[in-house]
């Protein structure tokens, strides 16, 4: 695990990811030319959604003299990326004892993966500042964080289908964490965007607004938390979103992961009121309900975080909740 300090403007913050990266000896990745052209049509939805990312990957290509469109390639489109689980959910202040909303986040692949786990302090120019979490090569990536302005998110995917050009998950987070101070601006657009992926968003702001933001590319379904928590295990939780995902994806990981839901539910339930940062951390510890799952199909927990909104830190922790500490990063805010 390690930290990232980016600042100013985009191509600025490229030219210092691509010093990073310097320093990595397997990077670039090697890309076919005919899997580099095809990022090209993804290249021309990111100028209309998120175009002072491209800037970004100018500097960034720039600095280590490679083609732009390996960068490109890499972040922006589904080429390189396989499949992994994640578990996440969001408690606002009203059932909290410090009276602050919380975000939780498990990241599930290959425990070996959280030496490469990124925490990155980024303060773009005339945009807003956050933390943020990516891992490996991705650095213009985030799978969630929060910003400055009080807005936290993460997600989980729901459909590995993929639907064509669009905004991928990693971008549309990164685009947010830039860009949105309520969990409306979020979700206006989440809702505007062309989806790539299915993939279940969960927001929560500093007014203790939670969203879950069920989207694909033939439809995207809000659902606004009137209890005060919500939850997402991979799958879509509405029937009309699951008739767009495929059998394959629908039968993928569906034990242990729909198993917690229920269990997250009654949690809330018995502790609201009354939730901790410690409480959590037990919770993503737990075995018997498989919350840390490391079992038969090969998965296992890398990192998880606890996000606590109007606190000047956060709680990371490096692989498995059950035998690593979670170690306190303060905010660059």
């Amino acid at each position: 695990m390690y930290k990232l300090e980016l600042e100013g403007t985009y191509y600025e913050i490229g030219r210092q990811i691509g010093k990073a990266l310097e320093k990595v000896k397997s990077y670039p990745p090697k890309f076919p030319q005919e899997v580099l052209e095809k990022s090209h049509p993804y290249e021309e939805v990111a100028k209309k959604y998120t175009p002072d990312l491209l800037e970004e990957f100018r500097g960034l290509a720039d600095q280590l003299d490679i083609d732009y469109y390996v960068p490109i390639t890499l972040e922006l489109t589904p080429y390189r990326f396989q499949m992994t689980s994640c578990l996440v959910y969001a408690v606002s202040g009203e059932h909290t004892r410090s009276g602050l909303p919380i975000l939780a986040r498990s990241h599930e692949w290959k425990e070996e993966e959280k030496d490469n786990l990124a925490v990155c302090h980024t303060a773009p120019k005339d945009k807003l500042k956050s933390l943020g979490f990516t891992f490996h090569w991705p650095l213009v990536s985030r799978y969630g964080g929060m910003n400055e302005a009080g807005v936290a998110l993460s997600s989980a995917s729901s459909s590995f289908e993929n639907s064509g050009p669009g905004i991928i998950v990693n971008i549309a987070t990164r685009w947010i964490l830039d860009n949105c101070r309520t969990t409306q601006e979020a979700v206006t657009f989440l809702e505007k965007m062309p989806k790539v992926w299915g993939e279940t968003y969960v927001i929560i702001d500093k007014e203790n607004t939670i969203a879950k933001v069920e989207s694909h590319a033939k439809k995207t379904n809000v659902t606004y938390s009137k209890s005060g928590f919500t939850s997402n295990t991979l799958h879509f939780d509405t029937l009309e979103m699951q008739d767009l995902v495929s059998q394959e994806d629908r039968d993928l990981f569906r034990e242990p992961f729909s198993a917690r839901q229920n269990y997250l539910n009654d949690w809330f339930e018995l502790n609201k009121g009354n939730i901790t940062e410690n409480m959590i951390q037990d919770v993503l510890k737990d075995h018997v309900h498989q919350m840390c799952y490391h079992g038969s199909i090969g998965l296992e927990i890398c990192w998880s975080y606890i996000l606590t909104i109007g606190k000047e830190e956060a709680l990371v922790c490096a692989g498995r909740p059950c035998k690593n500490e979670f170690e306190i990063f303060k905010t660059p805010y």
